[in-house]
């Protein structure tokens, strides 16, 4: 979606995810003559149309420290080496762009070691790279920050001295000045907004006070006694407020005093979202509270409103509720890949000037 509104057009598309897949024939229709369901490690190059470019959201599993840091070498993250298996299969076909994104935890996974060795293997296909993070807060209500790369078939460009920036912020800098053998491109765009001009209560559904969404009291009540004192002085306040104000939650398990642990949650009141998860386990849902005119309600984010914080105010919704999270957990902001096309993405269409709209897979 980010990507057709700067004019580009989907040529094959892969997922492993039957779910996602059917996801994505509610929102564009019949896919089926450019969807491939399956691994990507099992794709014959074959298959994959020429294109000018290749996107890749590979999952992040394995190099968050959620998920245990094992590297992009282990169970799901390795998905980023059947994709280069697939462009190296391409030979004299593979795209002259690529785009990748993931967690800016990437950067660090396995002391940085990760993350020089995928853009090694992008460099041996060719590609000169391109890192910067975005953060989705800066076009929606949602705190969102994200590493994307993006390579050329295009000479590398020497890096002999590197300011952070709001897109290079200091760790990828550092990442970037100690990988010496890495050839890079760094593009010279300018800088993405400062901050969403939309905030949470601007993505709101507008439900009844007697909506089954809302929570009973019983459970409203335990929400707020998972509030640390802090966070519940904050709540309170919210609630001696003439209108409503909006706070979102997570649930944590966190150390206490006596050593035990306990289940919190910590809430967020500065008009911006967590960050939207994938629902395993449960503790990736997010919470949304509601509080002024001497009450409060609480209740889960809707699928309606995780697309719009994802910037997809139009998406197709459908499926189960936990089907709806976990593809939005999964995305990736639809506005900032827009600002990538726009802004980064150092070669225009080839076809451009016969073609009104150039093609990509992903």
């Amino acid at each position: 979606m980010g990507l057709e509104a700067a004019g580009w057009s989907v040529a094959y598309a892969n997922d492993i995810d039957p779910v996602k897949r059917d996801q994505y024939d509610h929102h564009f229709g019949d896919t089926g003559d450019h969807f491939e369901l399956g691994d990507v490690h099992n794709i014959d190059p074959a298959s994959v149309p020429a294109v000018q470019l290749a996107t890749a959201s590979f999952p992040c599993t394995d190099l968050s420290v959620a998920g245990g840091r094992a590297g992009i070498r282990a169970g799901e993250s390795s998905a980023f080496w059947g994709f280069v298996q697939v462009l190296r299969g391409m030979g004299d076909r593979k795209p002259p762009l690529v785009m990748l994104e993931n967690v800016v935890g990437f950067l660090s996974s396995h002391g940085g070691k990760d993350f020089v060795e995928a853009m090694l293997a992008l460099n041996e296909l060719g590609y000169s790279v391109d890192p910067l993070v975005l953060d989705a807060k800066w076009f929606v209500p949602q705190s969102r920050p994200r590493l994307f790369v993006v390579a050329a078939q295009a000479p590398a460009i020497p890096v002999t001295g590197l300011l952070a920036t709001q897109t290079r912020p200091a760790a990828l800098v550092h990442a970037i000045m100690s990988a010496r053998d890495v050839k890079w491109r760094l593009s010279d765009h300018p800088s993405p907004p400062r901050r969403s001009v939309l905030t949470l209560a601007d993505i709101l559904d507008d439900l009844s006070d007697d909506s089954p969404e809302w929570w009973p009291r019983e459970r409203a009540e335990y929400f707020l006694n998972q509030l640390s004192p802090r966070h519940l002085a904050v709540a309170k306040e919210m609630m001696k407020g003439k209108s409503w104000s909006y706070g979102t939650a997570f649930r944590r398990v966190r150390p206490q005093p006596n050593g035990r642990k306990r289940s919190m949650a910590e809430l967020r009141t500065d008009g911006v979202a967590g960050c939207l998860r994938t629902p395993k386990g449960g503790s990736g849902r997010q919470i949304l509270f509601r509080a002024g005119k001497g009450r409060y309600s609480v209740r889960l984010l809707t699928p309606r409103e995780c697309a719009r914080l994802m910037g997809a105010d139009d998406f197709n919704v459908s499926g189960s509720l936990n089907e709806a999270l976990f593809g939005f957990g999964d995305a990736v902001c639809v506005p900032a890949i827009t600002w990538l096309a726009e802004n980064v993405l150092p070669v225009r269409p080839i076809a451009a000037e016969t073609k009104p709209r150039s093609r990509a897979v992903q």
